[in-house]
């Protein structure tokens, strides 16, 4: 219950000032965030998932898009595990395709699991026009997530992740600031749910994201024959 307060009291402070869509004389929108998804645990630590999430933004009134998204990982050492990502989005009319590599350090302390990912990402529009075609996005990420079981139901998670662009330099794009709680049904399926602050500093003025949002996970072991 102490968690469930927290996650309360953060929820409250996020929302003190929600007001409408970023704009340059608003720069504040609520957003709702669905998502669902399916692990694959594989044989020699190998490790693979695909999710779907649906996004809602002007203060939870437009559909933003779809995103599709599939993973893949290995832990090869202790502690040590490496990823490759790859995600489709369909948004506004646009369709964009962002990869990803990286690698996360886990390590527990105490009675708090906790995990810091470096990842990196490559993301562009897709046309079929070369001559339309678009410089890429690329991005630097790095996020300290912790995490502490309440009970055998119910975990507190909380995670900080600054995001730097990388274009003739870096510099800061946005911020991710997230807790939010899991709730394990049984040993394979679980819901997160969850508040992420987002200042995003892209624009020429300052924008903040206040968004809500759920994540469904089914857990599959795929045992070596």
């Amino acid at each position: 219950m102490k968690g469930l307060k927290i996650l309360f009291c953060i929820t409250i402070l996020g929302t003190a000032e929600l007001k409408a869509q970023a704009t340059r004389t608003d720069p504040i929108d609520v957003q709702a965030w669905f998502g669902a998804g399916l692990d694959f645990d594989l044989p020699k630590k190998w490790q693979a998932g695909i999710e779907y999430q649906s996004r809602i933004e002007n203060n939870i009134k437009t559909l933003k898009g779809s995103y599709y998204s599939f993973s893949l990982e290995k832990e090869i050492v202790k502690h040590v595990t490496v990823m490759g990502q790859y995600r489709l989005s369909k948004v506004q009319g646009e369709q964009f395709s962002r990869f990803g590599f990286g690698l996360t350090l886990d390590k527990k302390l105490g009675e708090i699991k906790t995990d810091l990912r470096f990842l990196y990402q490559n993301k562009q529009l897709d046309l079929v026009d070369p001559i339309d075609r678009e410089a890429p996005d690329n991005y630097l990420r790095a996020r300290l997530r912790g995490r502490k079981e309440l009970s055998k139901k119910i975990d507190l998670i909380a995670s900080f992740e600054p995001i730097y662009r990388v274009q003739q330099g870096i510099r800061i794009d946005n911020y991710r600031i997230q807790g939010g709680v899991r709730l394990h049904f049984n040993k394979a399926a679980s819901l997160d749910i969850f508040y992420l602050n987002r200042p995003d500093y892209f624009k020429s003025y300052k924008r903040q994201y206040h968004v809500f949002g759920t994540a469904f996970s089914y857990e599959f072991k795929i045992k070596k024959r």
